[in-house]
């Protein structure tokens, strides 16, 4: 599992942002996402706003129920929540998601597509359920 803290800093001049963490080891390598304004979503690329958005929400998730044991309760998480409200299009993110880090996305599938491609004999093993739900998507052609 991986570890998530939340910092929060102001943006500098030169529109820079910087922040130290001694939870942090020098030269590990650390995936930063940053929660811009409301205003900041509204640009041309309809697309990538989206995915930035479905990426900060996601970052959100995984940062404040890291240390939850119960899926319902990272179920009924705000940002979860939100991430379900952003409907069909947010699938494909969903699953590259699956991809790359195999996690409780599986609620949020089910809720947004009504269908469940895992077997009673994947319950509970997150890897199989991850691989149902890739396959799933490959199969229709929402991811590649």
């Amino acid at each position: 599992m991986q570890a998530a803290i939340k910092l929060k800093t102001r943006v500098l001049p030169g529109k820079r942002i910087e922040f130290t963490s001694p939870e942090l080891l020098e030269g590990e390598e650390v995936e930063v996402v940053v929660a811009l304004p409301g205003e900041a979503w509204s640009g041309s690329n309809e697309r990538e706003n989206f995915e930035q958005r479905f990426a900060v929400l996601a970052a959100r998730w995984y940062a404040e129920t890291a240390v939850l044991s119960s899926i319902t309760q990272k179920a009924m998480h705000p940002a979860y929540q939100e991430i379900i409200g952003l409907g069909r299009d947010v699938v494909p993110f969903i699953l590259r998601e699956l991809q790359m880090r195999p996690d409780h996305w599986f609620w949020a599938l089910r809720a947004i597509t009504g269908e469940n491609p895992i077997r009673p004999e994947q319950q509970g093993r997150v890897r199989e359920m991850a691989a149902a739900w890739i396959q799933w998507g490959h199969e229709r052609g929402v991811i590649a």
